[in-house]
């Protein structure tokens, strides 16, 4: 598949009528049916652009545009308001939220398109990194439900069964106080060395938002956070995970993003054994 399109739309028919259209010119469409969801769901999610309509139930675009534009992992991405009401001044309120393009309903197909290539192909502003730490993400998708995804991470009895778990080493102790303000060790033995990762919980927000501190006093005692978001799609859920890393880390940026990525796989390995079993 292509870019990754958000779609945050109440109307059946019109979440359909985007998202199909998106699919049909190679696009990763993932729809959003309520606008409580979108922030979550984008941070999981990891699009390159959002469609976003401004007439919604319990949330409007306007208030969604703003904390979307507001918020430090998403603020970059550019986002396309749709409106069915197009009253003067609607259009600069919308790009005053922070709208960088618009378009009408009843939408014109070949005009939606074009929108939304322009926007994909517009330069991005480059936030610079600060002096003290930058971040790593990763986001994978699985196929078990969000809950069985979020629980794995807090589960003392399997945590330490593919949790900072290489191929070479061998488990040697896995300590798990599944709650805020508690502590994690997990040791894996690697050749000669006993390896610690450790850290604190600072979040647990089931199943959506997991927040720990990660420490590795082999190699630095610096403690990184690493924040685990997880939302819910039609088959599974999506998780995206971001580390802070600091400068003068151990490691660079590009091992810590795959170093979690054969983590994430490992977890799915395990999920999908853990239904066999239940099976």
């Amino acid at each position: 598949m292509g870019q990754k399109i958000l779609v945050v739309e109440d109307n059946e028919l019109n979440l359909k009528l985007f998202c199909d259209l998106l699919r049909a010119h190679r696009y990763e469409a993932e729809p959003v049916r309520d606008g409580r969801e979108a922030v979550a769901r984008a941070r999981a999610f990891g699009p390159d652009l959002i469609v976003m309509d401004i007439q919604m139930p319990h949330i409007s675009g306007l208030e969604l545009i703003e904390q979307l534009k507001a918020d430090a992992e998403l603020r970059g991405v550019p986002i396309m308001a749709v409106t069915a009401y197009a009253a003067k001044g609607d259009e600069e309120r919308i790009r005053e939220a922070g709208a960088e393009g618009y378009v009408s309903k009843p939408i014109s197909v070949v005009r939606f398109v074009e929108a939304v290539r322009a926007l994909l192909a517009a330069p991005r502003p480059v936030e610079p990194e600060t002096e003290d730490e930058a971040e790593v993400r990763v986001t994978r998708r699985f196929a078990a439900p969000a809950e069985a995804v979020f629980d794995a991470w807090l589960d003392p009895a399997t945590v330490g069964d593919w949790l900072f778990r290489t191929a070479e080493g061998a488990l040697i102790r896995s300590e798990v106080h599944p709650d805020v303000g508690g502590r994690y060790e997990i040791v894996e033995r690697r050749g000669e060395e006993e390896v610690l990762h450790t850290g604190r919980y600072e979040a647990i927000e089931r199943p959506e938002r997991l927040v720990f501190t990660l420490a590795v006093p082999l190699y630095s005692e610096r403690e990184e956070r690493v924040t685990v978001a997880v939302a819910a799609a039609e088959e599974g859920c999506t998780l995206t995970l971001t580390q802070t890393r600091a400068p003068d880390a151990p490691v660079s940026a590009e091992q810590i993003a795959r170093g979690w990525a054969a983590l994430l796989d490992a977890l799915a390995d395990r999920l999908e054994q853990g239904g066999e079993e239940q099976r």
